[in-house]
């Protein structure tokens, strides 16, 4: 057949045809198949409640893609799958069944034409043998230009068409019909489904928060970029200092201390209010866990978290062997104790250390290891392990701002002994040349006011005025109005007294043993007792503590009473 251009290419063509018409009539069946057991699947689930969720998410791929959930479709696009499902099930089918030969598209040729094998005999002439194969191909390729291929094979899709339609629109009135849940199926299939969605929101807030504290805490390190620039700026002070040049060197620190004691109020009103507050270390959380708080509270004050971090630690582990646990007995006592140590660590974090962030984190455990007992175990004990790393990250950042607190406190102790020394006209940068840290210029100035007397303590020395508990003559302490102190004149509208003096008449005479000076004592001590409160309720920075105090210590009580009194 070599020679026969006319006769092959009628039977490529007629082959391929026979080709798209098998497809087109397999992928017809394969529709009305899956039409048809589609329709009963969802007619089952709407009536029955049966298969829930399958037609109301399908999914998409059989397994995950790079380890990502399942691609699902809506329910108005569900319905697509089933044209996509016929045309796999023809193609396979198809090639199940092989190739279309040359002898069957000859025959097709043979019954169309009426030729009487003509063609079918051409297609085997290779395998033949005799002298009639001249005249045979001669006859063949003469009427071979005569034979339409599409005559041969009609593509007759109108019918099947119209079926496949009337199918798909019965599918589609089902969708109309209302859910039922006679066995409660679905309503267990949305709570679950409900359930994987939240576990799957929390994953990824916890994913986006636990990479911004990782940053926020590297770039942290020893000590935030503020408290650094804050102290670096002390420091800086400290070595442009003058001994002669007091009333700069004033205003240097008095910047100074203006810039630290607003860092020191924001990270203590921000973060920190409750934690070291003196209320606050009395609330009771219970006779056997009240010491552990306080442990918790003592480190986290001092910017340490071991304690914390190996509470959380022992918690991973319980998760742990709770999660292997198959007795139920056994299973349900170690959920409890499990939840009351979270609670108590949730409780801590949000009344003792005021972080909302550290609380909300521990309350999303919570609820995730009461979905430990549930279908969505792994999922959430997955989120569970999460959850708990991002509250380590954020106690973290909680110590983190603690110690910070630390070096503002240090800071201002170290710019308060400067100030003193500058009143006396010691202070000099050129005295501390290789002082690098805080550290170095707190000895030093701790040194020099012990030389000079004004060291902390009830020695003897000559103070300046401004230095420790001395003995000696103090001087009068220059002031430079020029300073902005941000002091505001206000006149306070309360009332001073408890009530209006009406009439008040002075006589002669003894007055009442040891009256006046009782009410006077009871008076001062209630004033003392209103600055330690007033000094953690205004937040004042530790560098003022000792000063305020030792005014209203230095209060001397009358040491006899008047023989004048007021009646």
């Amino acid at each position: 057949m070599t020679n026969l251009p006319k006769s092959q290419s009628l039977f490529r063509r007629v082959a391929t045809r026979m080709k798209l018409a098998s497809f087109g009539v397999r992928a017809y069946i394969a529709f009305l198949a899956v039409t048809v057991l589609y329709g009963i699947g969802l007619l089952a689930s709407r009536l029955l409640g049966v298969l829930p969720g399958w037609f109301d998410s399908i999914p998409l791929f059989s397994f995950p893609l790079g380890g990502k959930p399942y691609d699902v479709v809506s329910p108005s696009e569900q319905f697509l799958l089933v044209p996509l499902a016929a045309l796999a099930i023809a193609g396979i089918w198809l090639a199940l069944r092989g190739q279309v030969t040359t002898s069957e598209a000859a025959r097709q040729v043979d019954t169309h034409k009426g030729t009487k094998d003509l063609f079918l005999t051409l297609s085997m002439l290779d395998k033949s043998v005799g002298e009639y194969g001249p005249l045979v191909a001669g006859a063949a390729e003469q009427q071979a230009p005569s034979v339409q291929p599409a005559m041969v094979v009609p593509f007759n899709w109108q019918r099947r068409l119209g079926y496949a339609a009337i199918g798909a629109l019965m599918v589609a009135l089902i969708f109309n019909v209302p859910q039922l849940d006679p066995f409660g199926t679905v309503a267990k299939a949305e709570e679950k489904a409900n359930q994987r969605q939240k576990l799957a929101q929390v994953e990824k807030a916890n994913k986006v928060r636990i990479a911004q504290l990782e940053k926020e805490l590297e770039d942290k390190e020893g000590g935030s970029p503020e408290v650094k620039k804050a102290i670096e700026g002390l420091k800086n002070s400290f070595r442009k200092a003058k001994a002669n040049q007091k009333k700069l060197n004033q205003e240097r620190l008095a910047a100074n201390q203006k810039d630290l004691g607003k860092k020191y109020q924001k990270i203590r009103a921000e973060k920190l209010k409750n934690l070291l507050s003196k209320a606050s270390s009395s609330q009771q959380f219970g006779r056997k866990d009240d010491e552990m708080m306080r442990k918790w509270s003592r480190e986290l004050q001092e910017g340490s978290t071991d304690s914390l971090q190996k509470e959380f630690e022992k918690l991973k582990e319980d998760l742990k062997r709770l999660a292997k646990e198959k007795d139920p007995v056994e299973r349900a006592e170690l959920m409890q104790k499990l939840q009351k140590r979270m609670k108590d660590m949730e409780k801590f974090a949000k009344e003792q250390a005021n972080s909302k962030t550290l609380a909300a984190a521990l309350q999303r455990a919570q609820k995730q290891m009461e979905m430990m007992d549930g279908e969505l175990s792994k999922e959430a004990q997955k989120a569970l392990q999460q959850s708990l790393e991002l509250s380590k990250l954020e106690l973290e950042e909680l110590a983190q701002s603690a110690r910070d607190l630390k070096q503002l406190e240090k800071a201002l102790k170290t710019l308060q002994m400067a100030k003193k020394l500058n009143q006396g006209e010691q202070l000099d940068g050129e005295k501390c040349e290789n002082c690098s840290s805080l550290a170095d210029y707190e000895e030093l100035y701790a040194e020099m006011m012990a030389e000079s007397g004004m060291g902390e303590g009830e020695g003897e020395g000559n103070g300046e005025g401004t230095g420790g508990r001395g003995m000696g003559q103090g001087g009068k302490v220059d002031e430079d109005d020029s300073v902005d102190t941000g002091f505001k004149a206000e006149r306070s509208k309360s009332q001073i007294t408890a009530g209006k003096v009406l009439l008040s008449l002075k006589s002669k005479g003894i007055s009442d043993s040891g009256d006046a000076k009782k009410n006077y004592l009871s008076a001062i001590n209630r004033v003392k007792q209103g600055v330690s409160e007033a000094i953690e309720t205004e937040q004042v920075p530790p560098g003022y503590h000792d000063g305020i105090k030792n005014y209203f210590d230095k209060i001397d009580a009358p040491t006899r009473n008047s023989n004048d009194g007021e009646k």
